[in-house]
């Protein structure tokens, strides 16, 4: 696959299959509940991460009180024609108690007991017999008994942890028990503390300097829209461990002076990922990096000194404000709740109508569909309506 979609939604994406008859997936297609498997080609190559080059999206979003059509008509011309901050979303920390990024400082330190122990505290709001286990861990070191108790779908991590501590006895080798955990779900801990910084360095570059547009000392690269050249092209056995994130850049910006500030957009301006082979601005936001790192106990150059290699990070470039391509919207009033008021790729294939307003309903409600370019968060988009 060239990207991942968001876990709760209708989501329709193109997949690859090496030396798989199109026959074969037919049948699996018909077996399959919640999904199904269609419009077939052969190909060269196998799809990649970085291929991806953006995402469609429909939302609803149904209930709208406090606002209307006219009051909201600025902020959706807002978004429309002048973009949002490129921030990465709430969803990229995890969200539960324990943050994801947090984690993250414990691996960028190879701190592999501090690690283990994050993954397997307890949550406050998780099913019960989640708890159980994870008590029977940290209070008994019971790692079989936690095992049984726990649903193997639920919590990935956990069940890697504790079915490695269950199979070899080993209670105190901790990077063996992290090393069982699923090599994306390793690389998204320090993927979400790369963003973590990220985000926070935006914040401070919006603060001093707004978005109009570039300032000296910014770092930018020319805007390609939604093209493919945006993002790495390399595949994955040959890139860095970090660059699984589609939607960053590899090319090398340009470091924005007096003499060329005319030369660029606000959209053309990007900051780095911490990592040991990037420019940091050359203004005050460079200090954003060094402290918030310094507090975690952790410096970008020494993102390079990691023992092992898969955390050796060397960053990437994400643009600071982006414009969705091809926005638009729609007013619906309604009655009943359990009614579909978007129509999917699967009702279009089944020749469903498309949802029309009904004129007296009872509760209002705005469609909206826009494309992002990869790695872009919707949740951000709708973040500006809220």
């Amino acid at each position: 696959m060239a990207g991942t979609k968001d876990k709760r939604g209708i989501t329709v994406q193109r997949c690859s299959a090496f030396r798989i008859a199109h026959d074969r997936l037919i049948n699996v297609s018909r077996k399959l509940r919640g999904a199904r498997l269609g419009n077939f080609s052969y190909g060269p190559r196998e799809l990649r991460l970085g291929d991806l080059s953006g995402n469609q999206f429909q939302i609803v979003l149904r209930q709208v009180q406090g606002a209307d059509a006219q009051s909201l008509q600025p902020v959706l011309d807002g978004i429309q024609h002048t973009g949002f901050i490129n921030y990465y979303g709430m969803q990229r920390f995890g969200t539960q108690s324990i943050s994801s990024h947090t984690i993250g400082i414990s691996v960028l330190k190879a701190d592999w007991q501090q690690a283990v122990d994050l993954i397997m505290s307890p949550r406050v709001g998780e099913r019960p017999e989640v708890s159980e286990a994870r008590e029977l861990w940290c209070v008994h070191r019971d790692a079989k008994a936690a095992m049984a108790k726990l649903p193997q779908r639920a919590a990935l991590a956990e069940h890697s942890i504790l079915q490695y501590f269950a199979k070899h006895g080993a209670a105190n080798n901790y990077a063996g028990a992290f090393a069982c955990i699923p090599r994306n779900m390793r690389l998204m801990y320090v993927h979400a503390y790369q963003s973590y910084i990220w985000n926070a360095a935006v914040s401070e570059r919006l603060r001093l300097f707004g978005t109009m547009g570039p300032v000296p000392g910014d770092l930018a690269i020319k805007d390609h829209g939604f093209s493919n050249t945006a993002h790495t092209s390399e595949p994955p056995e040959a890139a860095d461990s970090e660059q699984e994130d589609e939607g960053t850049s590899r090319e090398t910006p340009v470091l924005v002076t007096t003499e060329n500030v005319a030369d660029f957009s606000i959209y053309d301006v990007v900051l780095p990922l911490p990592g040991w082979n990037v420019q940091y601005p050359e203004h005050q936001v460079k200090s954003v990096y060094e402290e918030l790192m310094a507090r975690d106990g952790l410096l970008p150059s020494g993102l390079a000194e990691h023992p092992l290699k898969e955390y050796r990070l060397s960053g990437a470039y994400r643009r600071i404000v982006i414009r969705p391509r091809d926005f638009s919207f729609e007013w619906m009033r309604y009655s009943d709740d359990t009614l579909p008021l978007a129509r999917s790729d699967s009702d279009a294939i089944e020749n469903k109508h498309v949802p029309e307003s009904i004129e007296f309903g009872d509760h209002l409600a705005l469609k909206l569909k826009f494309d992002l370019p990869s790695s872009a968060y919707a949740t951000m988009l709708l973040r500006e309506l809220m």
